[in-house]
């Protein structure tokens, strides 16, 4: 009797916190027409991702069927289609946020959204909208996840490309569980941890989590390496090894979400080779990116989402145009009215995270510099929509990172999010000729007003959007 008066204290108690919970009443940004008419661009400057020939001039390109049909100077056909001028304009692949969280509705603390179908189709937008016409997320939902992909490939209306990892692997206690406990009322918290991690403490338990993602479409194994905040658990690299292993026998990569060189060293020890987040709270040894050269290894470093999230705890963030464009003006209001008292943590482990946050902010930067000089592949994402970093627009701010902070050329930052990020994207998924304008490649293009090859900031400077081969309308 006792425990069924549990269970019906914690339903109401869950039904109460529901109630609490905010829901976004904002349109989609972003919607693909519906025409079928094949789509002619004349006269392109192309920056085709490709490693050869990067860019060509004066070429024209058909697509069709969601394909480019031919892409070259020949003759333009005449047949009834959507013409575009590219004279003056630069094409470049769509751009591919490697590292997202749909489900997160980037609001601050304290200030509780739905995720239901308008957030959903808002967050696909907002990356359509800014020219990412492939997302992959690193952690979600697995069911939730499913349908969704299910529900936007049927409709094909304000959606990218989407794929996913499905539930991240943790020790219990490890993050997310912890931030999430402390972010979000009990129990939904309880809820919303079992939906989006597996704790796992011994080979059995991988097996099983990893089954159950492969089977709900999942394209990686994410493990967390991390202690967000420090000091709560995380994998050893005994189990990860087996986690490794498992994924391998299902067909799967692991990628390991990591803070500090002792959570890389962690991961290569245990046969990982992809990182989510450069170490953004140490500073990385020679010794340490020479191992990760020889073993191949990929990085996302997303560095825009500990510089918002460093901006956010010294009470001085900024939003740029384009983030005011996407943001949800509710959303953004909360954040430039948010009380500075409440930036004032009282959890130690928090404050000890967040200090070296602040502290590391400059070191990231350099690791990442270092890694790219060392021939390390560095691809692009955002974490977002995560603490103050809006959907789509905030890969636009990466790639300025890349640039100005790490060493970058444009066309290298450009490269992250598109042609080294698309084959990386099909090692993963088997999805062919992403981040890339190319004949019979997939018909996803940025239309740009101006080269972005002397100035990375032109990447915001949108024309238009095709995606799939449909155009985009931006509203």
């Amino acid at each position: 009797m006792k425990k069924q008066m549990k269970w019906v204290l914690i339903f109401l108690a869950a039904v109460l916190a529901i109630g609490c919970v905010m829901r976004s009443k904002m349109p989609p940004l972003a919607e693909k027409r519906p025409s079928g008419k094949p789509v002619l661009i004349t006269n392109a400057t192309v920056f085709t991702g490709g490693s050869d020939r990067q860019v060509l001039e004066n070429v024209n390109i058909l697509i069709e069927h969601g394909r480019i049909m031919q892409m070259g100077m020949f003759a333009p056909p005449q047949i009834d289609c959507e013409r575009i001028d590219g004279t003056g304009k630069m094409v470049i692949p769509g751009l591919i946020d490697h590292h997202i969280h749909i489900h997160s509705p980037g609001s601050p603390p304290g200030y509780m959204l739905m995720p239901d179908d308008t957030l959903l189709d808002r967050n696909l937008s907002s990356y359509l909208y800014a020219g990412i016409t492939t997302v992959f997320d690193m952690a979600g939902p697995l069911e939730d996840m499913e349908a969704l992909r299910q529900r936007i490939e049927a409709g094909d209306r304000v959606n990218p490309r989407l794929f996913y990892a499905g539930k991240c692997l943790n020790k219990k206690g490890g993050h997310p569980d912890y931030m999430l406990r402390s972010m979000i009322p009990w129990p939904i918290d309880s809820l919303m941890i079992s939906k989006v991690m597996f704790a796992v403490s011994d080979e059995d338990d991988a097996r099983e989590a990893i089954r159950q993602n492969k089977a709900h479409g999942a394209s990686l194994t994410k493990v967390m390496i991390d202690q967000l905040p420090l000091g709560i658990p995380s994998l050893y690299e005994d189990l990860t090894a087996k986690i490794v292993a498992e994924s391998e026998a299902a067909g799967l990569t692991v990628g390991a979400h990591i803070g500090s060189e002792s959570d890389i060293i962690t991961g290569l020890n245990a046969g990982v080779r992809f990182f989510a987040h450069a170490p953004y709270r140490s500073s990385l040894s020679d010794a340490t990116i020479q191992r990760m050269k020889a073993s191949r290894t990929v990085v996302i470093p997303t560095l825009v989402v500990f510089e918002n999230t460093a901006d956010f705890f010294q009470n001085s963030l900024q939003f740029t145009t384009m983030d005011k464009t996407v943001l949800d003006p509710n959303i953004l209001k909360a954040y430039m009215e948010f009380p500075p008292e409440k930036l004032n943590v009282s959890d130690p482990r928090m404050e000890s995270w967040i200090h070296d946050l602040i502290t590391y902010r400059d070191i990231k930067f350099d690791n990442v510099r270092r890694m790219k000089a060392a021939g390390i592949t560095i691809i692009a994402g955002t974490d977002s929509p995560n603490v103050a970093t809006a959907a789509g627009s905030s890969l636009h701010t990466e790639l300025r990172l890349l640039v100005e902070k790490c060493g970058f050329s444009p066309e290298e930052a450009v490269m992250a999010a598109t042609g080294v990020s698309g084959r990386w994207m099909e090692t993963l998924t088997g999805t062919k000729g992403l981040g890339r304008v190319q004949a019979g490649g997939p018909a996803d293009i940025l239309i740009l007003n101006k080269d972005f090859r002397e100035d990375i900031r032109q990447t915001e400077n949108i024309y238009m959007v095709i995606a799939n081969g449909k155009i985009v309308d931006r509203k």
